[in-house]
């Protein structure tokens, strides 16, 4: 049987945290902006509200079967070849979004920082450190995560506050953006954004219970909304949207701005710090997470073979991606507009199977 350890509450949201809001470090606000203008810092909000109510099924689901974890309430509700079937669709995408989004980190950290290094050189250096941190496992993870959260959040705290001088109130205009039907459209279709709360299912037996899931899901929302919100409207009053959905990295573009004199400009670093310890927690929790619903599907007790092979994969599929354009309006699209599905709408539809079939703990359903 494969033991994760115990995590408490802190642990747990600053992990989940953290893997959500690395998203606004990359290519995240730029589609955004390009798809519903200056609207992108309240649509999230909306996306979030949308992902609070999946994280209720979710949070049900869990609440019938205590105790177990999502990969086990698949067989237990669903059976065990329609429950193997769910599971394979959620490694399956678990390792996707991991693959994908080191081949976004790669090809931004190649934009800024190491423009004539080869992909394979950049990715190979970050895949080592995945494969590190998996074998350590999860509870050094969330550990790791709460030491790095601090110095993370006080650092873009800096940069947001140090941009204040190149904010102009005029480019929150129009509020709707693109139009309010888009608005609000966008805002539901992409609450995969918040998608990472899975996270808290399948390692459900290492969350403590079922009261501490639900408080560690919450917050964890809320308070990535809040960060994502904050930032994404940083953007906007720094960048117009016609020039925001041009620029790739936007909280490092909004450091190259900050000139407070000869003897305070140019503190890209603390940015590459948020940069690269969110990049790798959020990429190492999801390719463990593929990892664990591997072993749990094939009942595997020893991981350590199927971190190197997973390392292997991703490694290799990032180096598949052609080029930015393609994963950004390719699988970053697709990830956004159909992530939902496997997040929230796989656990919902077991929880209405569970629910007619009678399954599960049936005082706490």
């Amino acid at each position: 049987m494969i033991e994760e350890g115990k995590l408490g509450v802190q642990e747990a949201v600053w992990l989940i945290t953290i893997a959500i809001i690395s998203k606004v470090f990359f290519s995240g606000p730029t589609t955004m902006v390009a798809i519903v203008g200056n609207a992108d810092w309240y649509v999230t909000i909306l996306s979030a509200a949308i992902a609070m109510i999946g994280f209720v099924f979710i949070y049900l689901l869990l609440k019938r079967f205590p105790e177990k974890d999502i990969t086990e309430i698949f067989n237990l509700s669903l059976g065990r070849f329609f429950g193997f079937i769910f599971s394979g669709i959620l490694a399956l995408y678990m390792l996707f979004v991991s693959s994908t989004r080191l081949a976004e980190f790669s090809e931004v950290f190649k934009v800024y920082i190491l423009p004539l290094s080869p992909n394979w050189y950049i990715i190979g250096f970050f895949i080592v450190s995945v494969f590190v941190l998996s074998r350590l496992g999860l509870e050094s993870m969330a550990r790791f995560s709460k030491l790095a959260a601090y110095p993370m959040l006080t650092g873009l705290i800096v940069v947001l506050a140090l941009s204040a001088r190149n904010y102009n109130i005029k480019n929150i205009y129009p509020i709707l953006g693109h139009g309010l039907s888009k608005t609000i459209t966008t805002g539901i279709m992409r609450s995969s954004i918040y998608g990472e709360i899975i996270i808290l299912a399948i390692f459900a037996k290492a969350f403590q219970g079922i009261k501490y899931i639900r408080r560690e899901g919450i917050i964890s929302i809320g308070l990535s909304a809040l960060i994502i919100s904050a930032s994404l409207l940083a953007f906007t009053l720094t960048f117009p949207y016609y020039i925001a959905q041009e620029l790739l990295g936007l909280v490092y573009q909004m450091a190259e701005l900050i000139d407070y004199g000869p003897f305070f400009q140019r503190i890209e670093p603390i940015t590459l710090f948020i940069w690269i310890i969110s990049a790798l927690i959020s990429i190492t929790i999801i390719f463990y997470s593929f990892v664990l619903i591997f072993c749990k599907m094939f009942k595997i007790q020893d991981k350590k073979p199927i971190i190197l092979g997973g390392v292997t994969i991703i490694y290799a599929v990032s180096l598949i991606h052609k080029d930015i354009t393609t994963i950004i309006f390719r699988n970053i699209d697709f990830m956004r507009n159909l992530g939902s599905i496997v997040f929230f709408i796989l656990p919902l539809l077991t929880l209405i199977v569970a629910a007619i079939r009678k399954k599960g703990d049936r005082q706490n359903a």
